[in-house]
């Protein structure tokens, strides 16, 4: 996301009064003994491990309120996003042209094709709030959604949602319900990164709380049961769910094991869900569903204009560099997305001239004008970050950043809605 910019030499169009979406904020109102305490929980209770991070917090002390109105809207946007996801996916998923252009590895195309429709799904998708009117999405995290921690943990800390108002936070029991008929539940990760054990030590309780058995390792630990059932580190498990990327299963020493068996596993998220994950997926979606008013109409609602890096293009993308966001299908954090807008000639020309490299592997998004919200700290820039399980909204997850581009930096605000 970004201020959109022009093409060089041509003069941008008369500025036009920003939207007003009646968002607001307040401050947490906590004392510093509360605040300590309520971090102190956070960490240890919570096993929100990282609110600090290079010595800054890594959270706003202030509460972000949603007018009920425009809450409906987003739930509205999110449930129908995901419904069209799905059918999208249903048409692609094992289609290997279409595979290729989203830029999923081709070893995982098999697996794709074989794995059943199941509607295990836990994702992400972050709103920005426009200056025309627009809550647009610049793309879907349907692989491994993080904020589970302080999206269930700080309104349960923080107690009271203020007069008028209610927190949005069923993450877990949306979580908990969606495996009701799983005995025992495999959590499996990237074993490496603390970020993600703490997601996955949350949720080991919640599932634990509500009589479930886990078992949390990685996809490197799923092997075949001598009567053909999925078993981690040898505990055989009726369901698992993936915090590990899509893209880096091809690289485990058992991903023969995972073409055999991974398709019996139901699993939160499905491997299919990488169709939706790729950040190509706005590049070929609309051609795809071209017969789906449906979706056709969530696209003009929600969507940017995407287009295919095509190398013979250069010259066009060097004189509009501020105009757009160049994009690798698959990447974390923003590690690989150069805004055009943000950065000097010298980075846009180099990164062009990786993405010339591997075309098929990149895209380009249009920028669109965030319209930002005041904060104590001054004005930044607001995404409404809405969790969706099984198609349904499933609670907040909202972040501000000083810059109209969210990375690692961007910081989490509580978000609470105001009701009519």
């Amino acid at each position: 996301m970004s201020p959109s910019g022009s093409p060089s030499g041509v003069a941008p169009p008369p500025a036009t009064p920003a939207h007003r979406w009646g968002l607001s904020t307040r401050p947490w109102g906590l004392g510093e003994a509360e605040r300590s305490e309520l971090l102190r929980a956070l960490r240890f209770d919570w096993f929100k491990w990282d609110t600090y991070s290079a010595g800054h917090f890594t959270m706003i002390p202030e509460v972000m309120v949603v007018p009920e109105a425009l809450h409906r809207e987003v739930v509205a946007a999110v449930e129908g996003l995901s419904a069209a996801l799905s059918r999208f996916e249903d048409r692609v998923h094992a289609d290997v042209a279409i595979l290729d252009r989203l830029g999923i590895p081709r070893p995982l195309h098999p697996l794709l094709a074989r794995e059943p429709q199941r509607t295990l799904q836990c994702a992400r998708y972050d709103l920005f709030p426009c200056d025309d009117g627009r809550l647009m999405v610049s793309e879907f995290n349907e692989d491994v959604p993080g904020g589970f921690n302080e999206t269930v943990g700080l309104p349960h800390l923080m107690g009271d949602p203020g007069p008028g108002c209610r927190w949005e936070a069923g993450l877990r029991d949306a979580l908990v319900t969606a495996f009701a008929d799983a005995e025992t539940v495999g959590l499996l990760y990237a074993t490496a990164f603390s970020e993600d054990l703490q997601h996955m030590l949350i949720l080991d309780r919640w599932f634990t709380e509500a009589g479930h058995r886990t078992v949390r390792g990685s996809p490197a630990h799923l092997t075949r049961g001598w009567s053909g059932r999925p078993r981690i580190l040898g505990t055989p498990v009726d369901g698992a769910f993936r915090f590990y990327p899509g893209e880096w299963m091809p690289r485990l020493p058992n991903f023969g094991t995972w073409g055999r068996m991974g398709a019996r596993l139901p699993m939160m998220n499905p491997l299919r869900h990488m169709v939706r994950q790729s950040k190509k997926v706005f590049e070929v979606w609309r051609e795809v569903m071209a017969d789906d008013a449906e979706t056709l109409a969530l696209l003009d609602a929600h969507a940017p204009r995407t287009l295919p890096f095509e190398a013979d293009g250069i010259s066009r993308w060097r004189d509009e560099q501020p105009r757009w966001v160049l994009k690798r299908a698959f990447g974390r954090m923003g590690d690989a997305v150069i805004m055009g807008s943000l950065v000097t000639p010298k980075v846009w020309d180099e990164a062009l001239k990786e993405a010339q490299a591997k075309p098929a592997e990149w895209c380009l998004q249009e920028c669109f004008q965030v319209t930002p919200l005041e904060f104590g700290a001054g004005s930044l820039f607001p995404t409404l970050g809405a969790f969706v399980v099984n198609g349904r909204f499933a609670g907040y997850y909202s972040r501000a950043a000083a810059r109209p581009f969210l990375t690692h930096e961007a910081l989490h605000v509580a978000t609470v809605v105001q009701l009519l």
